[in-house]
Formats: structure tokens, C-alpha cells, sequence
């Protein structure tokens, strides 16, 4: 039963190999190739950076592995196998640069005494797209997939193609030669001598494979001189591996014999490291390439095994534990049975640690003869038994009229639309063709010899409904509509921005690497930065300058900015410029821009005489670079728009008939006297003192301002998205189109501290663009909270990707669903302005008080799956779970803004709640089951806010350290944070994530989700409401419980 592989000997065109681990789950994958000038070793942090005090790091996926991102949703019981390529394969020359989106970190398990493994991971198409994660799933193609629930056939089990089996090098583990794994070559087994290259040195090493722990080593003595085939990120050759090739001046008639692979190193904290190889030939190359692919997907496919409904994988467990009993001599061969200790010891490996108690318990139930071991049917008898799910079970009750015989299609129907809010009738079609493939799956699985499938009803079988509810037909976050268009102006966007990208940790030491670029471009980033500085050479550099961090090329961030730009987005990319470097280098980076970018770079106005930022829409597939414009660039720019000297000069301006049509509302306003420059006015005529005034200020502020240092080539660069430093709002600068602001945190929060200076702020960035970053004093790379900032309407709130916190989870979840996985968020519409839309002027729409809404839902928390195990819990020790459940606004903190009921109150004791300060609640505690823990409590949630498109809810996993108390200082075991008008209603299972970001394979949370309309505040009982706030404030202090752990962000 072979593993279909397409994968060819090298030549020298080949572009590369990449690890593309299939997709048992998708969510939203990374990548992460490590390329900086020192080479080696990556960043000390892992793939997404530092752990936190919610996240600790020293977790250990032992009770659920982790889902093979970008998306968002791994299901227990509906894992399916792809039919795609292999793990390891050739992409075609037009996409021969994608990478896999995002490989993850994992918690780490010990290669051997684990059965496959434990993180998330995607694969790419041969198109070089990313697979769809599951919350994204597109429905318009699904008609044409057929066979998407289909089980895996033998083919995806054993790893050898049938002309193999009989192979010199296959793995032959029982009588007559049946292999039980992949095939590896004896030459891999034994050691094969391959060059390792390194800055310092080139060495010849011997090289082994064990199979039977996937372990690769070069010297088995040392820990360091080893990996795990499961904690391979990615292998790269050819084209791709170029650059390390030319940075360490091996000659290219090695290319087509050198092969990079990345991987985590877990002994370090999951710090990632290139190991650089050249095989003798092309044929070891492609021995060596093959047998990792070979080896991983038979891993994965094994994993998967108690995942699946049907026995195929269950079998491939089972000859494999028979082949090791009768290795070690612990039964003769042909005895086929399995104690409990082996079974035991098989649901460790498959990191089901669920306690001994429960486990005897269903091996008891399973072995009917008493004869205390398990024959293959009762093997199967107990995975079904562990499987069971009672929870969903009670569900399919509650709707099938004949749950014995199965779920009729109307009942169905009745359920997609009362339970999951579904609107059915608008795509009945396609609901119809999903529950025929659920029935066929139905069928295929009960299917009796001789029995005419003719002759058998058409319904759901309690399995199948079990399937889907966890399927990708069943997302957690709303899917893309049909036909989606950003065409308003850029400024009336979210944009999902990163601060110090070239960073893989922290600011003042951590590495800089063209890979953490390809990181965030494969996560949706549609706004990165480059900090540039002169090279030694003569080359532009990138890093933080300054500090320890290491340093990279200019020219190979440009370049690897160019490839994955629009990998997972075809908006436009923003590319923000920090520039430090003399005027030649400068020169240097504008050719590096255009002979890289070429085309899709920007370089003058898509319209003349249009004075209106473009729309997403027709900016598809261009690069806008942000610069500061060039000494005099200003003038050029402001001549045409707002005049040079005064608001006089701005009013003869946009009298002038050749500009009186183009020129939009935005850009015609005057100003006023103001506390820093003055207010913004909607009209174009003010009294002559006001005039004067503008006048002086706007004289005295041009005398503050510092020349540019930019020289023309590059500053012309910047034509949608023109850097401008903040003197105030009365510099007729401060109004042209394009020009763009950029703030630190503290100094944002600052300027707010002026209530005159905030409304102008706010008015700002209804019409014109905002950058804002986080303070240089966040030397650990950690975030704010993003909301303090899209409150005000700023589109680019840059935050640290590689640190997975709060406001990294808020900013995830702000892009995660439909449209917003573009990178581009429509602002609520008090937060922007548009000339041709109707609605009240700016300065009104600033000035009047924003209406409160009452917001609304109810979660049914319901039960969890396979949750994952602490790092420093002993083998025979359960976990003890419990749930919070967090409501983050962005309204300013106060008492009464968000109250609850359902489980214990966690929130802070004054009652307080808004920014910095969640509404929490938890559920009890579970003792000793973190396997299948059913909690069955449910939580009412209600909040006044201004903006209820921007509320958050976190689902936070805890264990207790002893059962009966809140709080475990080693840190949260999982979480997944959502934008509440992103979620779905109805039965949804709940992706979980690890402190790194990555996804858990099978871990997951079942709830019931149920919002209610969100209406004014006008329209409730104001004085019912905060009669009923007092009255949960006070069941709350009752309810309280003490010991809380404290999260610090």
C-alpha cells in the first residue's frame, strides 16, 4: 500500500524541496527558512518568538498533538488526508519560490517515544497557493471535490510504492517481508558521508537515519548533532538554497547536489537552525531528499490513525505494534494480540494520556473474552470506545426523528438553519451536495456484502453528522463572500502591519533574518518594515541599528518581498522604509527596488489630478514604498494641492476650475487656531483672524521641522504613502493626500491626553494615512493592546509578530475571517469619511458623541479534546482543566461597561472593565481528564460599547496545580482569541494554539455560540440595566474566587 510520491532526481534547474507536511488540519501555517550574513543558527526564540506569562513555553502536546495555520481549525474526529503530493516535492518554475505557510513549533516530544508528529502544519499546491485552512474554506469550489471525506486509501499508509516492497532498502518488519514503513535505504541506516558546510569550516561527516525513532545524527554522542525527522521545518535546494550557497563560496557546480535543512532544535528552546549539506552525487541527493519525504508522511499518516472513522490506519498501528512484539520477542510471530500495558503505551506514543483508570475501563469494555488482551476487533471496539463522543451524541438525538436509522435531510436543513444560522435557502444547492457526500461516507463505512446500496435509505449516520461538525464545512469564523470588493479609498482600512520585521526576536539582540519577512507576507502582512543602514561594502543593510541584532542584505529582503508579496493576499503590500544610509547607498536601494520589483512597484500616481488615495481594489498586486520624501519633494506635491504659503493660497487653489472637480472633500478643508497647529474645518472659508493665525503658526512650525535627508531617486518612490514628520496639524503638509504619519505608542498616547488634539487626531485618520509602533522600551519585543489605536482610526498598527501575545492574538483575530484575511479591514463607519458617501461631514462625525450599542451573546461551553499536557507533569499524572473565557472591548476602562453570568467571575474586583481590563469568567474545574473533559456550563455575556465591531472574546485553557484551585504560574495551556463578529453561531469546535501561535492537531474546545442583534442603548432600559449590572457586580464579590494567576502583557 504505497504513499504516492512525485518527486524526480534533481537537475540543475531544479528549484527546490519543500517540506509541505499534509494537511491533517489546516489553520494558518508558517514558514520559516533561516538567511542572515552570519548563516547558522536562527533566532533563540523560535518561530514566532518569546514565550509570555499567559503562554508559557514548556508545554508538551502529550494528551493531543498539534494539527499538521493559516487558518484556523483543527477537528478530532474529521481528520482528512490529502491527495496530494507528498510532504517533500518540486514546485514548477512559476512558483518555485513559495513557501509552505507557516511551519510552526512545536511542543516537544521525544522523537522516539513518540509515533509521528505533534505540530501543524500546511502544504502547498503545485500552483504554489497555500491550502485553504479550514475556516476559510471556499465554497464556490466545492462542488467539484468529490471525494473530500473520502477515506484514505492503503496507498497514504505504509510510505513504498508497490515496485518497492521487494527493494534492497525497504523495511522489512515481518513474515514474508510485509513493510510496516517506508522504505530506508541500508546505506542511510548505516551512515552515508556528506559534506557539511558552515562559515567557519567545510567538514565530511557520516550521516545515519534511525528509523525507528526518525532521528537523524551526525554524532550520536551529542544532543546538538542531532534531529528529530518530525521537527524538520522545511529542505531547500537549487534556486532556493542559492543564497547560502554564493554566502559561503561553494562554487555552483554544487547546486544541484546541496540541500539546506531547517529545523527546530528543541534541546535550545525551539531554536531554529540551517544545516547545510552536499551529497557526492545526485543520486545520494535524491536518496537522502525522498527517504526524509517518505519517512515524515508515513509519521503523519500514522499519527492520524485514531483521528479517522475507518480501520485502514487503525490496521497500519496495529501491524506495526504486532512487528515490534515479535522483535522483542514479547509473543511469537503469528500471535496477534495486545495487552494493556502495550496498549497503554501505543496511546502515549498517539499522545492520548488520558488517565490509566479511564483507559482500563474501555480496554475492559473492549475485551468481552476476559482473556485480558485485545485481538484486532477489539482493538478497533476500544478506539471506538475512546472516540465516543456522548456530547454530540445528545445533539443527533435531540434532531434526528430516528436517531437508530439516521438524520434525514430536512431534518438537516432544519438544523444548519435554526442552530448554526445558516441561510440555507441562498445556497441550498450546495448544503444539499454536503450531505450527500456525508451519506455516502455513511454508507461506504456500514456497507454489508450483498447488500444493494439502492436498497438502503439516504440518511446521515450518527458518525457522519459527528464528522461534519468538525469538518471544514463547519468553520469556526465567517468564510469570504462570493464577490468581494475593497473599493473604497486605502485610508478607510485596518491594515495588518508588523513593526521591526526583519526581526526573529527580540529588539536589541535578536536575529534579523529575510525569513521572518517571508513569515508574516505567508500570514497576510500587508504592511512590513525595513530598517536600512550602510553596509560596509557598499551594499544597504538591515537590522536594528544600534543594537546586537545581526545584520542582512538589503538587496535579499527586497528580494524575498518580491517573491511572497502576494502569496496570501493580492492587495497592495506596503513596504515602510526607515533610512539611515548616505546618499549613495540610498541610491543603491532605489535600483535594488525597481530591478526587483519592477512593474508592481509604483512609481507614479495611477490618475493625474486626482488627489484621493486609490482603493485595495486598484492597487491588486502593486508595491507602495513609504519614504519620506526628498528635500523639496514636499513643495511639489503641496503646490498642486494645498498651496505653499497659506490657507489663503489653499482656497485660490481649489477655486481654480481645473481642480474643482477633482478634488475631494478631504482635501479642501482649511484650518484654525488649535492647541498644535489647529483644528480641521469642513469648509473653505474662516474669518481673517482665523487666517492670520493659521498663517503665523503654520511659519512658525516650518522653522521647527527637520530637512530631509532622502535623496530624490528614493524619496520619489514614496507616491501613495509619503512619510511626513508630525509638527501639527496646522502645516498645509498635513493635508496632502498623501502623506503619512508615524507615531510611537507613548507619544500617540500622548497627544490623546489633549482632548482638542484627539478629536484633530481622529479627524486626521478619517482622511489620511497613520503609522503607529510600539515603544522603544519593549526591548522583549511584547505588544499593546491594538485596540487603544483602531479606536482612534489608525490603519497601520504595527505590532511584534514574532511575540504571540494578547495584542499579537487580537491582531490574528482582527484579519482571520472572510475579507479580512486580505489584510484589509473596513473601518466602522463613525472611524471613517468619504466624500461620496452620504453621511455627516467629518468635523461633525468627530465632534458628536459616538452611540453606545448593547452587545450581547451566550456561550455553551461544552466540552474539550485531547487537551495538551504540561511539560513538567509526571507520566502517570492527569491534568486537571478548567476554561476562561475573556471579553476584550475598546472603550475606555469603567465600571458597568461589560457584566456576565454563567461559571465564576475572574474579573478584576473593582467591577472595572474596557481596555486593559477583560470582562473574565471560568468554568469549574475537571479533575484527572484532560482527554474528553465535559463541562456543560453556560455563560451569558453583555458590554455597552461604541465599537462592536471591535470586540474580542479569548477562550483561555488552564490546569489546576492541584485539582481544587484556580491559577498555574508555568503559564496557559492553549488558547484561541476571536473577533465576535467573525464567529459563527451554532455547534462550533475551537481551534487551540500553543504559546508559539501553532496550532494543536487535534486539541480542541466545543461550544455553542448564540449573539443577539447588537442594538442602541437608547433602545434599553437604561435603568433596568444598571440595576441588573449592580445586582452581578454584587453576585460576582460573592462569587469570587481567590486565587487568580496574573497575566502581564
Amino acid at each position: 500500500m504505497p504513499i504516492p510520491l512525485h518527486i524526480t532526481v534533481p537537475s540543475a534547474t531544479t528549484s527546490r524541496v519543500v517540506v509541505n507536511v499534509q494537511g491533517l488540519a489546516s489553520t494558518s501555517p508558517r514558514s520559516f527558512s533561516p538567511r542572515n550574513e552570519k548563516g547558522g543558527a536562527l533566532s533563540p526564540e523560535g518561530p514566532r518568538g518569546q514565550s509570555n506569562t499567559l503562554l508559557g513555553g514548556n508545554l508538551q502536546p502529550s494528551e493531543a498533538t498539534m494539527a499538521i495555520r493559516p487558518g484556523q481549525n483543527a477537528m478530532s474526529d474529521a481528520v482528512t488526508i490529502s491527495k496530494g503530493p507528498g510532504l517533500i516535492r518540486r514546485l514548477s518554475r512559476g512558483a518555485a519560490n513559495k513557501l509552505t505557510r507557516r511551519r510552526t513549533s512545536s511542543t516537544h516530544v521525544e522523537c522516539n517515544s513518540s509515533s509521528g508528529p505533534v505540530i501543524m502544519r500546511s502544504r502547498s499546491e503545485s500552483n504554489g497557493t497555500l491550502e485553504k485552512g479550514r475556516d476559510s474554506l471556499d465554497l464556490r469550489h466545492d462542488e467539484n471535490d468529490e471525494e473530500a471525506i473520502e477515506e484514505p486509501s492503503d496507498s497514504t499508509v505504509d510510505g513504498l510504492t508497490d515496485d518497492s516492497r521487494n527493494s534492497p532498502g525497504a523495511c522489512s518488519s515481518r513474515p514474508g517481508g510485509e513493510a510496516i514503513g517506508p522504505a530506508i535505504p541500508p546505506v542511510l541506516r548505516k551512515g552515508s558521508l556528506l559534506t557539511k558546510i558552515s562559515r567557519k569550516k567545510k567538514v565530511k561527516r557520516t550521516f545515519m537515519l534511525d528509523v525507528d525513532t526518525a532521528i537523524v545524527s551526525w554524532d550520536p554522542t551529542k544532543p546538538s548533532k542531532r534531529f528529530c525527522v518530525d521537527d524538520i521545518k522545511e529542505i531547500r535546494v537549487g534556486a532556493d538554497a542559492r543564497n547560502y550557497r554564493e554566502e559561503f563560496g561553494i562554487p555552483a557546480a554544487s547546486e544541484s547536489r546541496w540541500f539546506t535543512i531547517i529545523y527546530a532544535e528543541y534541546e535550545r528552546n525551539g531554536r531554529l537552525k540551517a544545516l547545510h549539506l552536499i551529497a557526492p552525487d545526485e543520486g545520494m541527493f535524491s536518496l537522502w531528499t525522498t527517504t526524509l519525504e517518505k519517512l515524515s508522511k508515513f509519521r503523519i499518516d500514522m499519527m492520524s490513525g485514531l483521528a479517522l472513522q475507518g480501520e485502514k490506519l487503525l490496521r497500519a498501528h496495529w501491524r506495526q505494534e504486532m512487528a515490534k512484539q515479535a522483535a522483542s520477542g514479547i509473543q511469537a510471530e503469528g500471535e496477534e494480540q495486545m495487552s494493556l500495558d502495550r496498549t497503554e503505551k501505543l496511546c502515549r506514543n498517539l499522545h492520548i494520556n488520558c488517565s490509566k483508570a479511564y483507559l482500563r475501563a474501555q480496554f475492559e469494555r473492549a475485551n468481552t473474552d476476559n482473556t485480558k488482551s485485545l485481538t484486532f476487533p477489539q482493538f478497533k471496539e476500544f478506539v471506538r470506545l475512546l472516540k465516543e463522543r456522548k456530547d454530540v451524541k445528545d445533539i443527533f438525538k435531540a434532531i434526528a426523528s430516528d436517531p437508530e436509522a439516521g438524520l434525514e435531510e430536512m431534518k438537516f436543513m432544519g438544523f444548519l438553519c435554526n442552530e448554526q444560522g445558516v441561510d440555507v435557502e441562498s445556497s441550498r444547492p450546495h448544503w444539499q451536495h454536503v450531505y450527500a457526500k456525508f451519506v455516502r461516507r455513511s454508507r461506504s463505512k456500514e456497507e454489508v456484502p450483498g447488500e444493494s446500496r439502492a436498497s438502503r435509505p439516504s440518511l446521515m449516520s450518527f458518525e457522519a453528522f459527528s464528522e461534519f461538525l468538525s469538518s471544514p464545512y463547519n468553520p469556526v469564523l465567517l468564510t469570504s463572500p462570493r464577490e468581494a470588493q475593497l473599493d473604497r479609498p486605502v485610508n478607510e482600512y485596518f491594515i495588518s502591519s508588523s513593526h521591526n520585521t526583519y526581526l526573529m526576536g527580540r529588539q536589541v539582540a535578536g536575529e534579523s533574518s529575510i525569513e521572518a519577512y517571508i513569515r508574516v507576507l505567508q500570514r497576510g502582512c500587508r504592511c512590513v518594515e525595513v530598517d536600512c543602514w550602510d553596509g560596509a561594502d557598499g551594499r544597504p543593510v538591515v537590522n536594528h541599528g544600534r543594537t546586537l541584532t545581526s545584520k542582512v542584505l538589503f538587496s535579499d529582503v527586497i528580494g524575498a518581498i518580491g517573491k511572497y508579496a502576494f502569496m496570501s493576499s493580492p492587495y497592495p503590500l506596503i513596504v515602510s522604509l526607515e533610512v539611515h544610509c548616505s546618499p549613495e547607498q540610498q541610491v543603491t536601494m532605489a535600483d535594488i527596488l525597481k530591478s526587483t520589483l519592477g512593474d508592481r512597484l509604483v512609481t507614479e500616481p495611477l490618475m493625474t489630478n486626482s488627489f484621493v488615495l486609490p482603493s485595495p481594489e486598484e492597487l491588486k498586486h502593486r508595491i507602495l514604498i513609504k519614504v519620506k520624501a526628498s528635500e523639496g519633494g514636499d513643495e511639489s506635491i503641496l503646490s498642486d494641492v494645498v498651496g505653499k504659503d497659506n490657507s489663503s493660497a489653499l482656497i485660490a487653489t481649489i477655486g481654480a476650475p481645473s481642480l474643482q472637480a477633482s478634488v475631494p472633500e478631504r482635501s479642501i478643508s482649511t484650518e484654525s487656531n488649535g492647541a498644535a497647529g489647529g483644528h480641521l474645518t469642513g469648509t473653505s472659508s474662516s474669518s481673517t483672524t482665523t487666517d492670520e493665525s493659521d498663517s503665523k503658526e503654520s511659519s512658525d512650525l516650518r522653522r521647527k521641522r527637520k530637512h530631509s535627508n532622502i535623496v530624490k531617486p528614493l524619496g520619489d518612490l514614496g507616491v501613495y504613502v509619503r512619510g511626513q514628520k508630525y509638527c501639527g496639524f496646522g502645516l498645509p503638509e498635513s493635508k496632502s493626500y498623501n502623506h503619512v504619519f508615524s507615531f510611537s505608542e507613548r507619544t500617540f498616547e500622548n497627544l490623546c491626553k489633549d482632548s482638542e488634539l484627539k478629536l484633530q487626531l481622529e479627524k486626521h485618520n478619517m482622511r489620511y494615512l497613520m503609522r503607529l509602533y510600539p515603544s522603544a522600551y519593549r526591548i522583549n519585543s511584547s505588544n499593546f493592546d491594538p485596540n487603544k489605536f483602531w479606536r482612534r482610526g489608525v490603519q497601520m498598527v504595527a505590532l511584534n509578530w514574532q511575540t504571540y501575545d494578547l495584542g499579537a492574538q487580537m491582531n490574528d483575530a482582527m484579519f482571520a475571517s472572510g475579507t479580512d484575511r486580505t489584510g484589509y479591514v473596513l473601518k466602522p463607519t463613525q472611524l471613517r469619511h468619504s466624500s461620496h458617501s452620504p453621511g455627516p461631514p467629518a468635523d461633525a462625525a468627530v465632534r458628536s458623541k459616538k452611540e453606545k450599542k448593547l452587545v450581547k451573546f451566550r456561550v455553551d461551553m461544552i466540552s474539550a479534546q485531547q487537551l495538551p499536557r504540561p511539560k513538567n507533569l509526571g507520566s502517570d499524572q492527569g491534568i486537571d482543566p478548567y476554561i476562561e473565557i475573556e471579553v476584550f472591548s475598546a472603550d475606555d476602562k469603567a465600571k458597568g461597561v461589560a457584566s456576565g453570568e454563567g461559571g465564576l467571575d475572574a474579573s478584576a474586583r473593582n467591577g472595572m472593565s474596557g481596555i486593559g481590563s477583560p470582562h473574565r469568567r471560568r468554568t469549574k474545574i475537571i479533575q484527572d481528564n484532560g482527554f474528553n473533559p465535559i463541562f456543560n456550563e453556560t455563560f451569558t455575556m453583555s458590554l455597552e460599547t461604541k465599537f462592536p465591531s471591535m470586540v474580542f472574546v479569548r477562550w483561555t485553557v488552564w490546569n489546576s496545580v492541584d485539582g481544587r484551585s484556580y491559577g498555574d504560574r508555568n503559564g496557559a495551556l492553549a488558547t484561541f482569541t476571536a473577533k465576535l463578529s467573525s464567529l459563527q453561531q451554532g455547534y462550533r469546535h475551537l481551534p487551540l494554539y500553543d504559546s508559539n501561535g501553532d496550532q494543536f492537531l487535534f486539541s480542541t474546545l466545543f461550544c455553542k455560540v448564540k449573539k443577539e442583534e447588537v442594538i442602541p442603548i437608547e433602545g434599553v432600559d437604561a435603568r433596568s440595566g444598571k440595576v441588573e449590572a449592580l445586582k452581578q457586580l454584587g453576585r460576582s464579590v460573592l462569587n469570587r474566587t481567590i486565587d487568580r494567576p496574573s497575566n502581564t502583557w
